[in-house]
């Protein structure tokens, strides 16, 4: 056992870490896109969504880090 701790960790993206925050977006055009996801995450909350905010979002549960949610948003441009 011991070292396990340690071991999981290490496979782990930094992200998933406690205290950890998501970098800013680096432009306007990300800064956009993480308004839309976030839009979209609250529509499939609420039941409101359209079939390609619910389509982005399920892309979007399958990624570990904010880079790589970005990115499987983006997949439906």
């Amino acid at each position: 056992m011991n070292g396990s701790v340690d071991e999981r960790r290490s496979s782990e993206p930094e992200d998933a870490h406690r205290g950890w925050v998501a970098p800013t977006p680096s432009d306007a055009e990300e800064a956009a896109i993480d308004r839309a996801m976030a839009a979209a995450e609250r529509a499939v909350a609420e039941g409101s969504a359209t079939d390609d905010q619910r389509a982005r979002v399920g892309r979007m549960g399958q990624a570990r880090t904010h880079e790589q949610r970005r990115a499987a948003f983006r997949q439906g441009d």
